[in-house]
């Protein structure tokens, strides 16, 4: 029998590797990655403006605010900006090594160097002048600078050796690197070096390059004298002796056990400020990524936490659940603790397969059953928060994540969490059947949609890589024992060869002919002349309306489900629209929400309802946009567009050939048809309880943003070609079209609706080569790429974003 306590796992750790004769453990966390993109998304913004040749009045005027400094200032501010110099690199990193700290002398050479070299590329390409070349004031301190502007180069390295030392720093630390890093942007300003815009994109440069280095080599878990513990105990008024760490496994806390005056063994958890959740990018993260915080209160000061936890695990004691006795929690800004007895014991992880038998797995659900009962949600119960004592007695610890009042999804949650994690170790088929005999069928059910891997713990997570069929059984063994029906049956059935020639057939005649419409020359001229930073524009708002969409389809249902997987399934539909229409969508989409754990019934309601606020949005859109733009006189003159007959014979034979593909698909089709009950839903919002109509109302909100923001994406790639037709008209065209489409799903076919789009584009006056131009790049961003990609995660949907 050994003795463990474990600690709380951090919900965001990507791997951890056992240390090795004394060193510390690696920690790669997802959130790393999410700096990258933002870094690279200021770098590609940055671009798009600096693409224009031109000096924004903003950035002129930020400039000269700073570059008009007094000179008295000079000669601290060329002493911080050496910092920027690539020969800082290697000083720096001698420093890190000569201290000790090898680690960090290896980030901070690799990030140093890579962002020298990363900036001296994107200045290659850029090609933006220094200030001296604009119709500008500028002052040089120390003389005139040469070359090219865009991006700087000492940001980029300052921004990169900031981000490579701060994991190693403390708080106050991380405050002067950053704070140095931002001096030295603002220095290669006011030298007269840089804009504005230079350094910032030199940031988010090297933001993302150190960002990627920690990725890639991970870093490494802070350590905690044992002396530093020690003091804040007797500060605290608990006297303890042989204070030392815990040969647990614990990941957002460090762990100590102790013996107190009494005798009693002790176990100590020790909070940081550095905590990784507290970091508010960690917290976005996890919010889009399964729409859920694990540590809700992390952002709260160390002494609340602290006892947070206490009342928690007190208020669960209190109800009966078998839970650690909490003999103190305080805390300062500069660490906290918890104190517990120590329970000797097994974790769940740890027993034999043969030893978690049914009367066993009966106990443990037993106690998340008084959890349930006391509201409480624990949001780390995986298996190493459950112990078993050598009396067969089950204990719950580590409450560091819990909450209490908490509601229904959060409840779900920890169902769906230790369920995994239980199958992971023993028959998944015994786990369904003890989960459902002690928690009854509903909560079971409603726990469904949170075993996804994105919505469990790091923890968890890896464990799945390595088996990935034990959660697979798993969800089969309940949909049979609730009788559900399987989400893995056949969707359709085999649409044949002739009906994917003709569909293949109709989108090339259409990818091909708008463009040949106006010419190819003229075609291909006219995105040569309009400006990238109207295409990013575009591709931005084609992002988010899709986002914004997926947000409504949220609230169609009253279950929790990601935000990340509602879009990906969002493409996934856009791709079985292509081969089966209307239809095709419409099962694609019901099909999600039954993996999720949604009735086929319900999932049709939930879809009618998506396509209900889908027509609504539309025409409150287009009232209001077609409103506005009558009081401005946008819609005051219309033309008979270009190329009617030649476009209408395209838009007919793309349209003929994938409405031929389609009707040979159903032919095969073995599924049966899915009714829409649009009237019916429309109807029955006038009914709803008060909850139901504020969840449509959010919902209507929603779609109509989405609608809007497409429509504004039609109007940026308009103007990313040249033309010259106005927002408020081109949105209330398209929220027409839209409406129409919603309505009849079969005029939004391909072919249809590009060459509607190009219709009405020339008949609000935009030139048939830009309007050609501007129709291909707009349904590129909004159905075609996204059908692309939903095409490639179609078939691994189930395994990356499925429930």
């Amino acid at each position: 029998m050994t003795s463990r306590v474990i600690g709380p796992a951090d919900p965001d750790l990507r791997a951890c590797r056992p240390a090795r004769r004394g060193r510390r453990p690696v920690q790669r966390y997802p959130v790393d990655l999410v700096r990258v993109a933002l870094g690279l998304a200021v770098l590609g913004l940055g671009f798009l403006v600096a693409q224009r040749g031109r000096l924004p009045v903003f950035e002129r005027d930020v400039f000269q605010l700073v570059n008009d400094l007094p000179a008295t200032v000079f000669p601290v501010v060329w002493a911080v900006m050496q910092l920027g110099n690539v020969l800082a690199v290697p000083v720096v990193a001698g420093v890190a090594a000569l201290a000790r700290r090898l680690r960090m002398a290896r980030d901070v050479l690799v990030s140093g160097v890579a962002a020298y070299f990363a900036a001296d590329l994107v200045k290659n390409v850029v090609q933006r002048e220094r200030p001296g070349g604009f119709a500008v004031e500028v002052n040089f301190p120390e003389g005139p600078v040469t070359g090219l502007g865009f991006v700087s180069g000492h940001s980029a390295v300052a921004a990169a050796l900031a981000t490579a030392v701060v994991p190693y720093l403390s708080r106050r630390g991380r405050r002067w690197a950053w704070t140095l890093a931002w001096t030295v942007a603002l220095a290669r300003v006011y030298v007269g070096a840089h804009l504005p815009l230079d350094v910032v994109g030199g940031l988010g440069l090297g933001w993302a390059i150190g960002s990627l280095v920690h990725w890639v080599f991970g870093i490494p878990r802070r350590e905690v004298a044992v002396a530093r513990v020690g003091q804040l105990l007797d500060r605290f008024g608990l006297s303890v002796r042989d204070l030392r760490p815990a040969s647990v496994e614990a990941r957002s806390s460090h762990p100590f056990e102790a013996v107190d005056e009494r005798g009693r063994r002790l176990y100590v958890k020790f909070l940081e400020p550095d905590r990784y959740e507290r970091d508010w990018l960690y917290r976005l993260w996890r919010l889009l990524a399964v729409r859920d915080i694990k540590d809700g209160d992390a952002v709260a000061p160390l002494g609340q936490q602290a006892e947070h936890e206490a009342v928690v695990a007190m208020t669960a004691r209190e109800r009966g659940v078998s839970a650690p006795p909490v003999l103190l929690a305080r805390g300062d800004e500069r660490g906290a603790v918890v104190v517990q007895e120590y329970v000797t014991g097994r974790g769940i992880d740890e027993l034999p397969a043969d030893e978690l038998t049914p009367e066993l797995l009966r106990r443990v659900w037993q106690q998340v059953a008084l959890l349930r009962a006391a509201r409480v949600a624990h949001h780390d119960l995986v298996a190493s928060s459950v112990l078993v004592d050598a009396d067969g007695r089950v204990w719950v610890v580590d409450f560091g994540n819990a909450l209490n009042g908490a509601d229904d999804d959060a409840l779900a949650g920890d169902v769906a969490e230790l369920m995994a994690s239980l199958a992971l170790r023993v028959d998944p088929a015994l786990v369904a059947d003890s989960t459902i005999h002690v928690l009854g069928p509903d909560a079971v059910a409603r726990a469904l949609p949170g075993l996804t891997p994105l919505a469990l713990s790091a923890v968890t997570r890896a464990e799945i890589r390595e088996d990935r069929s034990g959660l697979d059984r798993l969800r089969g063994a309940i949909r049979r024992r609730l009788a559900l029906p399987d989400p893995d049956r056949p969707e359709f059935g085999r649409p044949g060869l002739a009906a994917r020639l003709a569909v293949a057939a109709g989108s090339v005649l259409v990818l091909v002919g708008v463009p040949l419409l106006a010419g190819a020359t003229a075609f291909v001229g006219s995105v040569e002349r309009g400006g990238w930073r109207w295409l990013g524009a575009a591709l931005v708002l084609a992002v988010l309306a899709r986002a914004a969409t997926a947000a409504a389809a949220l609230l169609t249902i009253d279950r929790r489900l990601a935000l990340g997987r509602t879009y990906a399934a969002s493409m996934v539909a856009e791709e079985a629209s292509l081969l089966h229409g209307g239809e095709g969508w419409r099962r694609s989409a019901a099909r999600f929400l039954e993996r999720a754990g949604v009735s086929p019934e319900e999932a049709q309601r939930a879809v009618d309802r998506y396509v209900a606020g889908a027509i609504v949005a539309a025409v409150l859109v287009a009232a209001v946009t077609s409103g506005l733009a009558v009081v401005e006189g946008h819609l005051g003159s219309w033309q008979t567009p270009e190329a009617l007959v030649p476009a209408v014979a395209l838009g007919l034979g793309a349209w003929a050939l994938v409405l031929a593909g389609q009707w040979l698909a159903r032919r095969h089709d073995t599924g049966p048809d899915v009714r829409r009950h649009v009237t019916l839903t429309l109807r029955g919002h006038l009914t709803a309880p008060r909850r139901a109509l504020w969840m449509r109302g959010a919902q209507l909100g929603w779609t109509a943003a989405g609608v809007a923001l497409e429509g504004a994406a039609l109007a940026a790639a308009m103007h990313a070609v040249g033309g010259a037709v106005p927002l408020l008209a081109t949105a209330t065209v398209y929220a027409g079209l839209h409406l129409l489409w919603s309505v009849l799903p079969v005029t939004g076919a391909p072919g249809a609706a590009e060459v509607a789009l190009v219709l009405a584009l020339t008949a609000l006056g935009a030139p048939l080569a830009g309007a050609c131009a501007a129709a291909f790049t707009f349904r590129l961003l909004v159905f075609w790429g996204p059908a692309l990609i939903g095409g490639v995660l179609s078939a691994r949907f189930d395994h990356r974003f499925g429930a």
